[in-house]
């Protein structure tokens, strides 16, 4: 095999930030309803929903571009369903979650047995893949045209969603109101916040966000929908969410990492005379081993907080062990 060096290409970057755009789009939409105190295990399902939406709507509208507006619009309509079962019915989370996924697995394979009489995979000559865009200027770089020109909108997209959300989060008052319903819900209600609205919106937008990246898997990167497109990629956005800080900066990093992980392990198999089958746990392995650090991340931090709780204690005379049992 060759050396690690020369694996990393042009080429390899540039799939690895194609295979990141999903991952990106619901990890952002997942760090927005964190940030609102909504844990969303439901991104599997909407980009699931996206997916199929996607590439059947363009198949009978003839355009692609409808396909994919009728996906965002659907995972809005599923976000907010998610919302309303979960602030007016106070549906357990987990629980909500877990049935939307597997509704919209099983849902699908049922239109796709009934409309087209397939289960597995279904395509048609008469879908068009979204055009790749070459920026100008951009594109004549040496070894940077190559990564950052040629892709789709949505991937440039994802980049905009990322640098909007941050601006969105840290610097307008709806931002504000979004952190101080995640941070403290009955104080942000206090002062005159209407926190079931925020968390209705971000909960939309996440919906909306996730059926475009699952409407990038069938006709912005392939044109064709298999059983289960999304494979698990929802979920990696969970972990990407948490993993960066519910960040949009953080989860740009996060998610194109995960991306460059996917596109590796199809590299390597390429070169290689490695099993596939172990090749392709790359991916997994490295998103356990971003729950493993935010694990450590998450017991570092208790840790220092705990001694600077003592240390401010001790700088005011107190004793920590009584204080804490007071």
């Amino acid at each position: 095999m060759d050396g690690l060096f020369d694996l990393i290409t042009p080429a390899l970057i540039s799939s690895g930030i194609r295979l990141a755009t999903p991952i990106i789009l619901a990890a952002l939409g997942g760090a927005l309803c964190n940030r609102a105190g909504v844990l969303n295990l439901a991104l599997e399902g909407k980009m699931l929903l996206g997916a199929f939406l996607g590439i059947v709507i363009a198949f009978f509208a003839g355009s692609t571009y409808i396909g994919i507006a009728v996906a965002v619009v659907a995972g809005g309509l599923l976000g907010l369903l998610f919302a309303f079962l979960y602030l007016r019915y106070e549906v357990n989370l987990i629980i909500l979650a877990l049935a939307i996924n597997l509704l919209i697995l099983e849902i699908t394979v049922y239109l796709m047995r009934i409309t087209f009489g397939n289960v597995g995979s279904w395509s048609d000559p008469s879908i068009q893949r979204l055009q790749d865009i070459d920026i100008p200027l951009v594109e004549s770089i040496p070894f940077f045209g190559e990564i950052l020109s040629g892709h789709n909108f949505i991937v440039y997209f994802s980049w905009f969603a990322c640098v909007a959300g941050y601006v969105i989060l840290f610097w307008t008052p709806f931002g504000r109101h979004i952190r101080a319903t995640g941070e403290n819900k009955e104080a942000a209600e206090t002062a005159g916040i209407n926190t079931r609205r925020v968390q209705v919106t971000v909960l939309i937008l996440a919906g909306m966000l996730c059926a475009l990246g699952g409407a990038y898997l069938s006709v912005g990167h392939l044109t064709l929908f298999t059983r289960n497109m999304s494979n698990g990629r929802g979920w990696v956005a969970v972990v990407a969410a948490i993993f960066g800080f519910n960040h949009p900066i953080g989860v740009f990093f996060t998610g194109m990492f995960f991306g460059f992980t996917e596109a590796f392990a199809v590299r390597v198999q390429t070169v290689s005379s490695l099993p596939p089958n172990l090749i392709q746990l790359i991916p997994q392995f490295a998103t356990l081993l971003a729950l493993i650090l935010v694990g450590l991340r998450e017991k570092l931090s208790l840790r220092l907080t705990k001694n600077r709780f003592r240390q401010q204690l001790e700088a005011n005379g107190e004793s920590p062990a009584v204080s804490a049992g007071d």
